[in-house]
């Protein structure tokens, strides 16, 4: 049982990374938008709040998915 554990624990790590790096991207797009003096367009701030909710699901699973093992 604790390998199923482990297993998806990983699982989750690996969605917190990736929707990190999607946050980070969305993060260096309105950096340089911004360095260039432009303003964000809509859908860029839409994709930002788009990845940025996900990756806040992400770390809480991840972070619910740790405790729990710990616990064990």
């Amino acid at each position: 049982m604790l390998k199923i554990k482990e297993a998806a624990t990983r699982g989750l790590r690996l969605k917190y990374n990736a929707a990190y790096s999607a946050y980070q991207s969305c993060v260096r797009a309105l950096s340089e938008v911004s360095m260039a003096g432009e303003a964000p367009s809509a859908e860029l701030l839409q994709n930002e709040a788009k990845a940025l909710r996900e990756l806040t699901d992400a770390r809480a699973n991840l972070l619910a998915a740790m405790n729990a093992e710990a616990k064990v």
